[in-house]
């Protein structure tokens, strides 16, 4: 069980901004009921203008499980979301600094008898949660009629962390680190109720893949573990604030009596299952800002999350050589050097430094960015896994995966699906993507299916409207002449294109 520090270790003036938050959470925790909610809108519509990447994870998160809303209904879910995860947040430093006796009359419970029935089997209890915005503050509330101990994951601000601490064991009977699994495992056998909450995305270690929401998710598979533990009863526990009655909900639903089994897909699928049902009751009281569909079969080239800021590390000079002991050098162009590594993905080595603030025309930054760009618009290229800065040897480097398929400089004309290829330019050029120099070797064609991906972004550049006649011709001059068509090749690939791109022929071949 963990053990908050002082508050007195927290006097540096790095925690004088944190000090400050939790004064203004403190301030607000005392506010009539009234107060808090309109309080917490305010600062979500705040956040909402602020938190230019969280606005954009939840917008996805709600384009994947919501499809039946329009795209007018799921923005003003997404404002709603910052709006109860705003309010979850002043209600939750309301948990942790007021008495939660007070607020007994606000707590509607469902439920609780059969609660009461399957914990008195002395087998323990495991409870089974998502994480909405009023979780810690439902867990004061729980723990008026019904002891319990819970996981957690530390924060990463210290201060923050302890006052979470602080504030969580004054209402728990055990607070164990998500990564304290015997704790949580000793506290279960002695017949208490532990409180875990499976829905969050931590990898694809311990996890397995099951649907939420109609897409596939990781799903760490704890909980089953868990509950085989002391064949513990299960139930699945609702937490939610209804506005028109000013309450809150607290619900407990028992779990089917042959869970868990002994397939780790089909527990997932349940707990997945049961947790989605909750969370349709109230869409905005849940934490949509979290990256749920991150980690895929595919890996990272298969998140929807495309748009956010890609890792940028700092490594030490033996640290990069270490990475680069099995490395095997692919390529070097204007002092750019290429290499396949041992673990299958591909780096990318470039002179000078990258960085989050400064040098964003920097060549590595270039790379990533542009692929971002083409993956936004459903074009296949290449994916940057990691950004790297090694100021011994004032260097940087990007580590990515590559696209299925094979290099069309190295495929014979026959062989190359001219219309396909055609058709695919045609597409890139109505999207607004120029060509600096277009070249065969930075394209892949996947043989499968005759489709086609972008193995250098580097030269890709993306304007506001479809390329103009004149850019149009000079890429398709260059290719063809790279390619080295003959003349029947070279018109069936002029034909190809004009038709694609709704041109006529003599508007693409003259000039």
């Amino acid at each position: 069980m963990q053990t908050p520090p002082p508050f007195s270790a927290f006097t540096d003036i790095k925690y004088w901004p944190t000090w400050f938050g939790i004064s203004l959470l403190f301030i607000l925790a005392w506010m009539p009921f009234r107060v808090r909610i309109k309080a917490g809108e305010f600062l979500g519509i705040l956040l909402y203008w602020l938190g230019k990447e969280r606005r954009y994870i939840t917008d996805i998160n709600i384009g994947i499980c919501f499809p039946e809303l329009d795209a007018s209904e799921q923005n003003s879910l997404v404002r709603k979301i910052f709006q109860e995860y705003s309010i979850g947040v002043i209600e939750t430093a309301t948990g942790w600094v007021r008495k939660p006796g007070s607020f007994v009359d606000q707590t509607t419970l469902i439920g609780l008898d059969k609660l009461e029935a399957a914990k008195a089997k002395g087998k323990g209890l495991l409870l089974i949660s998502a994480h909405y915005p009023i979780l810690d503050f439902s867990a004061n509330l729980l723990f008026l009629f019904h002891p319990f101990g819970a996981t957690y994951r530390p924060h990463r601000n210290a201060l923050f962390d302890a006052f979470m601490l602080r504030g969580r064991l004054s209402n728990c009977n055990g607070v164990f680190d998500r990564n304290d699994i015997r704790g949580a495992f000793r506290h279960l056998k002695q017949g208490n109720t532990l409180w875990y909450a499976p829905d969050q995305d931590y990898g694809p270690e311990h996890a397995v893949f099951a649907p939420f929401f109609g897409r596939q998710a990781a799903t760490i598979t704890a909980a089953s573990r868990f509950a085989k533990i002391n064949d513990s009863p299960v139930f699945l526990f609702r937490q939610h604030r209804n506005d028109k009655t000013r309450k809150y909900e607290l619900e407990f639903i028992p779990f089917p009596d042959d869970f868990p089994g002994d397939n780790e897909e089909t527990n997932a699928a349940l707990i997945n299952s049961m947790i989605e049902q909750t969370i349709r009751k109230y869409p905005a009281q849940y934490l949509w800002m979290h990256k749920r569909f991150k980690t895929q079969p595919g890996g990272k080239p298969d998140s929807p999350y495309i748009n956010i800021s890609t890792p940028l590390h700092r490594l030490t000079g033996t640290q990069y050589d270490q990475v680069m002991a099995q490395a095997t050098q692919i390529a070097e162009l204007d002092k750019v050097l290429e290499f396949r590594l041992d673990n299958g993905l591909w780096l990318r080595q470039y002179p000078g430094q990258v960085s989050k603030r400064f040098y964003n025309r920097h060549s590595a930054k270039l790379f990533d960015r542009n692929a971002k760009n083409l993956r936004m618009h459903g074009i296949k290229t290449i994916t940057v896994d990691n950004l790297f800065r090694i100021p011994s040897k004032k260097i940087s480097a990007a580590t990515y995966f590559v696209p299925m398929g094979e290099m069309l400089s190295k495929l014979p004309v026959k062989k190359i699906p001219l219309q396909s290829l055609a058709g695919f330019i045609a597409m890139l050029h109505g999207k607004g993507f120029e060509f600096s120099n277009l070249s065969a070797d930075m394209f892949t064609q996947d043989s499968e299916n005759a489709s086609f991906a972008i193995l250098d972004p580097t030269n890709f550049v993306l304007r506001t409207s479809p390329i103009n006649l004149k850019g149009r011709r000079k890429s398709v001059i260059k290719l063809i002449q790279n390619l080295g068509l003959e003349k029947e090749d070279r018109h069936f690939f002029y034909s190809s294109y004009a038709e694609a791109a709704g041109l006529g022929l003599t508007e693409i071949t003259s000039g």
